[in-house]
């Protein structure tokens, strides 16, 4: 099955469960609805199938299929997540339009296209930029965010046409093609909200619902990278130019970025902005991938770039349910939670493990080769070891947890189980056998029916548990992502069906039939051009 059914099913959802935004439990109901046929959808999605609709062709890829049925997964739980502990306005509908804007950038071979279509799918991210009530933060955010969104887009779209020209047009001007190449990189870090271009992020990350942070910083984020991976490989790569000093500052962009965003995230005191800097630390590792031209960047890009947004998800949905089981994002207000909060402190130690790894497991393996192929040996070993002090970040989040519980702590929710107080039992006043009988089954009816009738009361009086167990249950999506599971290291190894042309192509290229380690040559199904 190709993908449109997929793009159609999100473009509805969303968009209906955002027309009916002012009767909450109808539009979530619509979103999660939509979530689970989008999941439906992008399990059928074939790696081969491709699709010609009004001028414009949609490819499927197997790595495109498995992030868009890990964004359908992990946007449910998301909403699910969000319900239990905040439910904030018009979450769950931008959720589903950002997914889907996202996989419509990655279904369209022309990077041209695929530019606008990532950029536009970002405009969502608008309508959660701040809170309902707070009108003018919420405009200035939103400004924020969307000039970010405006420059990064522009520096690719410019990127993208000025290479579409034919090679005799641009023989003139030879520094343009490290120009151009050096916008699209830098665009991409300002949409990652990288390092140093990382404070439209901070004011996001400060005014915007914490659960919609994954889809601002690392969904949309990481489809524009995809993108770009592509059109360098393609258009920039088979160019074989001297473009040494346009790598170099690509890649210490991308370097400082990783090493700073780790320091930001320490001196935080704010679990959203430590979120949104260790999403930029680790946006830091895309940014290296640009770096490299040759085609053994191929594999671990793309598979670093899954690891990121299913681990940063889950410690976004972290921070969202301690919010909302404790009324307060600040560690000093925190001490105590992991007293009141024991599945999340298990699910801390999971997201900890899925967001640092280990050598061996695929998410280190996956940033030691980044760092090898763009850097030198100094600093790529620098780089490579880094995320061992988010462990500092973690372990100190774990120490408040474990103080003497505060005030705010005290009158949360916590996420132990509680039950509503049964109803009295009715007394058997039969005389007869059949009278009894009857009576007994009569209870055991009317018994049954007062246990579901309280069901949405102990709903009610368990969402900090149930925001517990969809945290712990994206925990582990995360570590089985992180350890290479799911067939992640195989979809991003595998070759697209369809090929975007480079400046010196004539046209789109024949399908290639390969599994090697990069974009496959149509005839001889080596890696992708070096």
């Amino acid at each position: 099955m190709t993908v449109v059914p997929f793009l159609v099913i999100a473009a509805m959802a969303g968009t209906a469960s955002l027309l009916v935004r002012d009767q909450r439990g109808w539009s979530t109901l619509i979103a999660v609805g939509g979530l689970i046929l989008m999941t439906a959808a992008a399990a059928a999605i074939g790696s081969a199938a491709s699709i010609q609709v009004g001028g414009t062709l949609f490819a499927g890829s197997e790595w495109l299929r498995l992030y868009a049925l890990l964004g359908s997964v992990v946007g449910l739980l998301l909403v699910a997540i969000d319900v239990s502990a905040l439910h904030e306005p018009d979450v769950p509908g931008v959720v589903v339009l950002g997914i889907g804007a996202a996989v419509l950038a990655l279904a369209i071979p022309d990077a041209g296209t695929a530019v606008v279509a990532a950029t536009a799918g970002g405009l969502a991210g608008v309508l959660v930029a701040a809170p309902i009530g707070a009108a003018a933060r919420a405009a200035f955010v939103g400004v924020r965010e969307l000039r970010a969104l405006a420059v990064a887009g522009s520096l690719a779209i410019v990127a993208t046409a000025w290479l579409a020209r034919p090679l005799d047009a641009l023989s003139d001007v030879p520094a343009a093609f490290g120009l151009v190449y050096l916008a699209f990189a830098v665009g991409v870090a300002i949409r990652f909200g990288a390092i140093p271009f990382h404070l439209w992020a901070a004011r996001v990350a400060d005014a915007a619902p914490g659960v919609a942070l994954p889809l601002l910083m690392a969904w949309g984020p990481a489809a524009f990278a995809a993108v770009a991976l592509t059109w360098i490989d393609q258009s920039v790569a088979p160019l074989d130019l001297a473009l040494g000093t346009e790598q170099a500052l690509i890649a210490a962009i991308g370097a400082v970025g990783v090493v700073l965003g780790i320091v930001a995230a320490w001196i935080q005191d704010d679990l959203e902005h430590i979120v949104g800097y260790t999403i930029a630390a680790d946006a830091g590792y895309a940014v290296l991938s640009l770096a490299v031209l040759e085609p053994e960047v191929w594999e671990p890009a793309r598979t670093w770039l899954l690891i990121f947004v299913v681990s940063r998800s889950a410690f976004a949905a972290w921070a969202v349910a301690i919010h909302g089981g404790f009324g307060t994002r600040r560690l000093a207000d925190l001490a105590g939670w992991v007293r009141r909060a024991p599945l999340l402190a298990l699910a801390l130690v999971v997201i900890a493990l899925a967001t640092v790894g280990w050598p061996g497991l695929a998410i280190w393996q996956t940033r030691a080769t980044l760092a090898t192929l763009a850097l030198p040996d100094p600093l790529a070993v620098i780089v490579t070891i880094a995320p061992l002090a988010s462990l500092a970040i973690y372990g100190r989040i774990m120490l408040i947890g474990l103080r003497q519980p505060g005030p705010a702590v005290l009158a949360g929710r916590g996420d132990r189980p509680a039950w509503p107080e049964p109803l009295p039992r009715r007394p058997i006043v039969g005389r007869g056998t059949v009278e009894r009988g009857f009576e007994r089954a009569a209870h055991a009816a009317t018994g049954t029916l007062d246990v579901l009738w309280v069901l949405p009361v102990a709903a009610r009086q368990n969402r900090m548990l149930l925001a517990s167990a969809a945290v712990f249950v994206l925990a582990g999506l995360a570590l089985a992502v992180s350890g290479g599971g799911l067939g992640v290291p195989e979809a991003a190894r595998a070759v697209p069906s369809i090929s975007q042309p480079g400046p010196a192509d004539p046209g789109p290229a024949e399908p290639a039939v390969s599994d090697g380690a990069g974009p496959g040559d149509g005839a001889s199904g080596e890696p992708g051009p070096s």
